[in-house]
């Protein structure tokens, strides 16, 4: 994150109070007990020297933020009266801010009196820390500190047969807790784009930011990043200076919770490799929503929704593959012959649309054309660029144990139906509770189906994967 991060996206989680306190639970650390002990305002006197239009602090204390705002609204030559109809909003509102009677100002208040009273970059950034208790910042040549981040992704194109799943993830609210949403399925399912997607139509009820932190859990060449490391990242994004970001991963988790504490701002934790990365991660109050994905079931995230999702349906693959490809291009092809291209894609997301990203590709390609060389080997010709079955089903692969690459390899290679407990010990050659073990640890890394109570299977394109990796060996590539 470049130097000048903290104030270009300081409003997404500064949904509207300015103090500090209410999630601070140590002072041991001297970032904390400054940030801890701004409640209300502190003891300054500010000054406005006309020869100089600046503010300055008397006898080398710190400016308040009443104090500011009545020298930049004195500059401006306006009365209270006049900011407010400047700003639209209450003279109440800014006589308070003025007397240090509002102690927990509205970020978009603030934002407002920012835009009225014409403050340039400086000024911005010395307001933004005044607003929420800290130093200001000397000599920093900081953006518009009061800038609403928005660091969504761009939606995308075309999300099809994810309706119901979209309703929950708009429709679901915690009465007095934060609203965790969860969706895991097995790779290419769609569950970025669909969290993307959903994030994108739920953003203006988050008026105070959204935030999108890519954890990594299944990233080629890349550790999952640690909570602390997510942590000092987004509290930089919400406006806090690296100086006053504690050290102890403990003590930044209070401080995240204290800065988005009645702020409403919504938050896309992607990628998630287990509940120890999301819990520091999780706001306390009601006002924020989370959606978290991830290739592994997350039981432990307390009360969050969780959504499984499952290949497509034929008629819901057909659509997804016809909006990709286009309609011209399959407007000729018969439609068995599109339901047995989406089957051959195991109906898929990621694999749809590589597969009509690769027909829209090559024009002397038909469906039937298509549907030939997917009959041959499909996990080969379902790449394009750098999209990739094979390479997807590798991460997930790569983040298991020893034990469990084991038991994948030796089940997708030697069965190819429904399978019960009692054979899988046969095939693994260990005890009937050893593979209940394991298989309810691939299950929940969703590289294993249970249709019913203790019986399995593989996905179609899982077991082509696994089957290769068996007939390759342990391949370096595969490897964390």
């Amino acid at each position: 994150m470049s130097s000048d991060g903290w104030s270009e996206r300081r409003e997404s989680g500064f949904d509207g109070r300015a103090s500090f306190t209410g999630g601070v639970t140590t002072a041991r650390r001297k970032e904390v007990s400054t940030i801890a002990s701004t409640r209300g305002p502190a003891p300054a006197i500010a000054a406005w020297t006309p020869e100089e239009d600046a503010f300055h602090p008397v006898g080398g204390v710190e400016r308040t933020l009443g104090a500011l705002l009545r020298g930049w609204r004195e500059r401006a030559l306006l009365t209270q009266e006049q900011l407010a109809e400047k700003a639209d909003l209450n003279v109440r509102t800014v006589r308070r801010l003025e007397t240090g009677a509002l102690l927990q100002p509205r970020a978009r208040s603030i934002l407002l009196l920012a835009q009225a009273l014409e403050l340039d970059t400086e000024e911005r950034a010395i307001l933004a820390a005044a607003t929420r208790g800290l130093p200001a910042p000397a000599g920093r040549d900081d953006p518009a500190a009061l800038t609403v981040p928005r660091q969504l992704p761009a939606d995308v194109a075309a999300l099809v047969g994810r309706e119901p799943e979209l309703a929950v993830l708009e429709g679901h609210q915690s009465a007095n807790t934060v609203t965790v949403v969860s969706l895991d399925g097995m790779a290419g399912t769609g569950k970025t784009a669909l969290a993307v997607h959903a994030a994108h139509r739920l953003a203006p009820r988050f008026p105070d930011g959204q935030l999108f932190v890519d954890l990594h859990g299944h990233a080629q060449a890349m550790t999952p990043v640690e909570p602390g490391e997510a942590l000092a990242r987004v509290l930089r994004t919400l406006g806090v200076p690296g100086e006053h970001i504690p050290g102890h991963v403990d003590d930044r988790a209070a401080l995240y919770r204290s800065v988005l504490a009645g702020r409403k701002v919504l938050i896309v934790l992607d990628d998630a490799a287990d509940e120890h990365q999301i819990q520091p991660l999780l706001p306390a109050g009601p006002d924020c929503r989370v959606i978290v994905t991830s290739r592994r079931r997350l039981p432990c995230l307390g009360e969050t929704r969780s959504l499984s999702l499952e290949p497509l349906p034929v008629a819901k693959a057909v659509a997804l593959f016809t909006r990709m490809a286009g309609r011209e291009r399959v407007m000729d092809a018969p439609l068995n012959v599109l339901a047995e291209v989406v089957r051959r894609c195991g109906l898929l997301p990621l694999a749809l649309r590589i597969a009509a990203v690769r027909l829209r590709a090559h024009p002397a390609w038909s469906v039937r054309h298509l549907l030939d060389r997917l009959a041959d080997d499909r996990l080969a010709e379902l790449k394009a660029g750098r999209h990739s079955v094979t390479a997807a089903l590798d991460l997930s692969y790569g983040r298991l144990s020893a034990d469990q690459r084991r038991a994948y390899r030796v089940l997708g290679s030697r069965t190819s139906a429904d399978f019960g407990v009692d054979a899988a010990a046969a095939l693994l050659d260990t005890t009937e509770l050893q593979a209940r073990r394991l298989l309810d640890q691939l299950s929940d890394a969703h590289l294993l189906q249970e249709p019913a109570p203790s019986r399995y299977r593989l996905h179609d394109l899982v077991r082509d994967h696994a089957t290769a990796v068996h007939a390759g060996g342990e391949r370096e590539a595969s490897t964390p």
